[in-house]
């Protein structure tokens, strides 16, 4: 029963682009800061404009100032720009170097102001523009930029600096296409540059162009630095997954991660890829095979939390205690991380340690969730009294949740109290007259206690909601021996309505058939008995597997005479549920109106065999209600909450 309690949400965040997206852009701010002193020839002589000629100014001086930034000298670099700015402030060389100098030092407004008088003093050049863009890019003001390296372009087409910082900043805009295009003109400019290679690579593959992406990333070998060759194999991961190679892609991911043990989001999606593996992909457990490669040292809160969002979220919970149990020993107020672990905890098997943490964090921060999570816990360990206390405290505390006061009703219906349930799924029907389960709920809850004109009214109010609800129709199907005519008669033209507004729907076309052929109107009237036969042998048509109906059919052939028809209905219902009693029982009736006594000796032993087995495991009405509430487990239980 508490299966159907613990559905929560699941990360967005974790697919392979955030890896790609963080890598990008930590590419690109080291890209870009270094922009700023690739746009000097080695003798020091400025890009500028052709026809301008040479900027003015003392070379000796801009030299001197040039080799003291390039040797990382940036203090000394700057004082010696500004000692000769006092003599020549009209030189854009050396307010260049100032500007490089000052970024160098995190002085960014400095430097912004230092590149404005650069393209102020020499506004043919693209020197200044460059730089400026650059830095606008690098501190995230790319609207700014985009303009700033278009002005480079214009003044030097030919720049593959510009090209490249023109193309990174309209990707990070999300403009991919034209992007591309000045990413495939550096290119041809520069064909062996990782980080032109790189940062094309990377755009083809956000325009859903992954074997043209992984064609340019091949077409140069992983750098010598242990950091830019771990990007190039992260992606190379990722466009492996792109195409569906997860066992490469895990196998590019381990190697970049490797190379930059650090790396929390090349570990994650190293872990991510493990767990989607298949048996046949990947040898032996995931998480053994992770064990030779432990997470980066020294992670924060949120970084053990979404190891832990992504283990649970993949059900080893397991591999995913140890880390949300980290979480809340940096971060003990994390509502999320508390709940996860206590999910975790129990579906790993250890139910006494979820039951603890959910009290202790229902004492510091009383949820419904939590109330209701720990109800299904109580319930699980056979503390019914208390299950029930959890569940009046989530619906206090949230009323207006459907869910918590369905799983009121569900545990009083469980364990057979049956007043305070139909109570509460009247309180249910009133607050939520579009829930088909609150229906069924009251249905069954007045079923119980042999209300049967009641329980029906419910379950085909529920049947009208929801007209395709399998557990509707089964609700329904349990009524035909306890109501009599004139109740039949009562609900025919609800169900005639239905049948008109869905006339494809199987369960709505069985459950008037059934009502018609056993109310008593049918009896003597041909019309009503050829509906009752149509309606069943249509659902038999849409639906063939269904041996409710082929049962229904079955006896209705069998009453009319058609005793063939009848066998052939009885032997299918057997066919497709081998332990249904009533297919047995009316078999081996058949068989012996037709004189085969043996088989049907046969039939009628084992439907006492079966009756025998149901009456010891639980009576029918408790039948019922099991399935009911089993019936109404979310599609997708296993997953962890993601907010931290």
């Amino acid at each position: 029963m508490g299966e159907r309690y613990r559905s929560v949400r699941i990360r967005a965040d974790l697919a392979a682009g955030r890896l790609i997206e963080r890598s990008r852009a930590r590419i690109r701010r080291s890209l870009l800061r270094f922009v700023l002193a690739l746009i000097a020839f080695p003798g020091g002589v400025l890009i500028c404009d052709g026809a301008q000629g040479a900027l003015p100014g003392d070379r000796s001086v801009y030299r001197r100032a040039f080799e003291l930034l390039s040797s990382g000298h940036a203090v000394e670099a700057l004082a010696e720009a500004d000692a000769a700015l006092n003599k020549d402030p009209a030189s854009s060389e050396l307010y260049n170097v100032r500007g490089m100098a000052a970024d160098q030092l995190g002085r960014t407004q400095e430097a912004e102001a230092s590149f404005h008088k650069v393209i102020e003093l020499s506004p043919r050049s693209s020197v200044g523009y460059n730089n400026l863009a650059a830095l606008l890019a690098r501190l995230g003001r790319n609207r700014e930029a985009e303009p700033l390296f278009r002005a480079a372009l214009e003044r030097d087409p030919h720049s593959s600096a510009a090209l490249l910082g023109l193309g990174e900043t309209l990707a990070t805009l999300r403009n991919y296409p034209e992007a591309a295009n000045y990413l495939r003109q550096a290119r041809r400019l520069s064909p062996s540059d990782f980080q032109t290679a790189y940062e094309y690579a990377r755009v083809l593959r956000e325009l859903k162009r992954p074997a043209e992406a992984g064609r340019v990333l091949h077409g140069i070998s992983a750098p010598d630095s242990p950091g830019l060759a771990s990007k190039y194999h992260a992606l190379s991961a990722t466009l492996a997954e792109d195409v569906g190679d997860r066992k490469r892609a895990a196998q590019l991911y381990a190697r970049a991660y490797q190379l930059a043990p650090d790396s929390f989001d090349i570990y994650l999606a190293l872990v991510r890829t493990c767990l989607e593996m298949t048996a046949g992909e990947l040898r032996g457990n995931p998480s053994e095979s992770l064990k030779s490669l432990p997470p980066p040292a020294h992670l924060s809160a949120e970084d053990h939390f979404a190891l832990g969002v992504l283990f649970a979220s993949r059900g080893a919970y397991p591999e995913a205690i140890p880390h949300f149990e980290e979480t809340l020993r940096l971060a003990p107020a994390s509502y999320s991380a508390a709940f996860n672990l206590a999910v975790s905890y129990d579906r790993a098997g250890n139910r006494q340690a979820a039951v603890d943490c959910a009290t202790k964090t229902l004492a510091r921060q009383p949820t419904a969730e939590l109330y209701d999570f720990l109800a299904t816990l109580e319930e699980s360990s056979g503390r019914y009294l208390e299950a029930v206390r959890h569940f009046q405290g989530a619906v206090e505390l949230d009323p207006a949740s459907e869910q918590y006061l369905f799983d009121l009703g569900a545990e009083y219906l469980a364990h057979f109290t049956f007043v305070p349930a139909t109570e509460i799924f009247r309180v249910g029907t009133r607050k939520f007259p579009r829930s088909a389960r609150q229906f069924l709920g009251l249905g069954y809850a007045c079923y119980a206690q042999r209300q049967y004109p009641e329980a029906g009214e419910a379950f085909l109010a529920a049947l009208e909601i929801d007209p395709a609800s399998r557990l509707a129709m089964t609700a329904w199907n349990s009524l035909p021996a306890f109501l009599p005519p004139a109740e039949w008669e009562r609900f025919l033209p609800r169900l005639r309505r239905l049948t008109k507004l869905h006339p494809q729907t199987p369960e709505v076309l069985f459950c008037y058939g059934i009502a018609l052929f056993r109310s008593e109107s049918v009896e003597g009237q041909r019309g009503g008995y050829e509906l009752a036969r149509s309606l069943l042998e249509r659902t038999v048509a849409l639906r063939p597997n269904l041996p409710e109906a082929r049962l229904e059919l079955g006896n209705l052939y069998a009453a009319r005479g058609e005793k063939e028809k009848a066998t052939a209905e009885f032997r299918e219902v057997i066919k497709l549920q081998p332990g249904s009693e009533m297919g047995h029982y009316r078999l081996g009736q058949i068989y012996r109106d037709q004189g085969r006594l043996t088989e049907a000796q046969k039939e009628l032993a084992l439907y006492a065999e079966l009756s025998r087995r149901r009456r010891e495991e639980m009576a029918s009405t408790r039948s019922a209600i099991k399935q009911f509430i089993l019936g109404q487990s979310p599609g997708n239980p296993s997953q962890p909450k993601t907010s931290f």
